[in-house]
């Protein structure tokens, strides 16, 4: 679906775009939300299905030369995407609760996300260090593709327990209004 998103994202104008100025999830993630609402509403619209570029041009078409059906399918591609938010932030926070829950009942497992947290951590710090302190020129490439993958975590891993970004307030904030 993601190479069918190019044709239809035009027609989205600039409110599903907006969603995602701050957004703290990978650009993939957003884009394959996007995508997915797209075609999906898209097909159910127009009445086509759109499973390759020849039907998303098909209904790209369609939805520009009748602007009752591109109002009817920002609106709606607009309404799953928010859903797709909403449950992805009800996600995060069921995590944070559960390990409140965990906490306050005194089981052991609530030390699980702390554990794997300090890990994922200290091990960003020790690789950072490394490919820091290497004379130039000679970095261990393997230490350097570790880095790029444990920055990933390490922002995950802040993400889970400071909260959210400016960005994803701003889309919780929307969402509530909804």
């Amino acid at each position: 679906m993601l190479p069918l998103l190019p044709i239809l994202l035009p027609l989205l104008g600039d409110a599903i775009t907006s969603l995602f100025g701050g957004s703290d999830k990978p650009a993939g993630q957003v884009a394959a939300t996007v995508a997915n609402a797209a075609v999906s509403v898209a097909s159910q619209v127009i009445g086509i299905p759109v499973t390759d570029e020849a039907s998303a041009r098909q209904a790209a078409d369609a939805l520009q030369a009748d602007p009752e059906k591109l109002a009817a399918f920002r609106k709606a591609v607009g309404d799953q995407v928010l859903r797709a938010l909403a449950l992805d932030n009800d996600d995060r926070s069921n995590a944070r609760s559960q390990t409140v829950e965990l906490a306050k009942t005194g089981s052991n497992i609530a030390w699980g996300a702390p554990a794997v947290s300090l890990v994922v951590l200290v091990t960003f710090g020790v690789v950072l260090y490394r490919v820091l302190s290497a004379p130039a020129g000679q970095a261990d490439p393997n230490a350097s593709l570790m880095l790029g993958a444990l920055t990933t975590m390490a922002t995950a891993v802040v993400s889970y327990w400071v909260g959210s970004s400016a960005g994803s307030a701003a889309k919780d904030k929307l969402l509530r209004g909804r």
